[in-house]
């Protein structure tokens, strides 16, 4: 099976392992380097701390946005993940994810305050659903992704970068708003602004 990715694209996913026996997922960005996969951790997540400890993780290829947002605000929603065993490695997968990416951490370096992780995939294999795109999934999944780094940009004191997040989570509110006018979508966005404005 393959995958098409294309170098010098950040691709979205849900990167599962385990750490000490227990499934821990977080989103996570990668790019294609060569023939392996490079994601750069940032040092708010766990992942980070235990990335040094872990030998697999599985990028889920998901396109359903409730499961970035359950992944990144474990708790805090009421959608909730499923995990099974990976078929090639020792690390569980997303349940309904469009495709699965089972890799091998090969590398973990420091590099300017994050650590940027090489992964050599072993293993693609297909979910069992497949969501067609959509532009309100897309602009949610990316509405997730600065509602993680708006708090963490604040908390450190980082007013610049704070403001610039926060303007590209308003931009893209109001792409969902033109795109999408069902519940789900407007409840996740509420709950979205309320993590942003703290």
């Amino acid at each position: 099976m393959m995958i098409r990715l294309y170098t010098g694209v950040v691709y979205e996913s849900i990167a599962s392992t385990y750490v000490d026996g227990a499934v821990y997922h977080t989103p996570l960005g990668f790019r294609v380097s060569g023939h392996l996969l490079r994601a750069r951790l940032y040092p708010e997540t766990r992942l980070y701390r235990v990335v040094d400890q872990v030998r697999f993780v599985v990028l889920n290829l998901a396109r359903n946005p409730f499961y970035y947002l359950a992944s990144a605000f474990k708790g805090r929603v009421e959608t909730r993940l499923e995990f099974v065993d990976a078929r090639c490695v020792k690390a569980p997968r997303l349940v309904g994810a469009e495709a699965y990416i089972e890799t091998l951490v090969t590398g973990v370096r420091p590099s300017n305050g994050v650590k940027v992780v090489d992964l050599e995939p072993l293993c693609v294999d297909l979910g069992e659903a497949l969501t067609p795109y959509s532009r309100a999934d897309a602009a949610l999944i990316e509405m997730i992704v600065y509602a993680t780094k708006v708090p963490v940009l604040r908390e450190k004191g980082d007013v610049e970068g704070s403001s610039y997040y926060t303007t590209l989570f308003n931009v893209v509110r109001g792409i969902i708003g033109r795109v999408s006018d069902n519940k789900l979508y407007k409840d996740a966005v509420e709950f979205l602004g309320r993590v942003v404005s703290g």
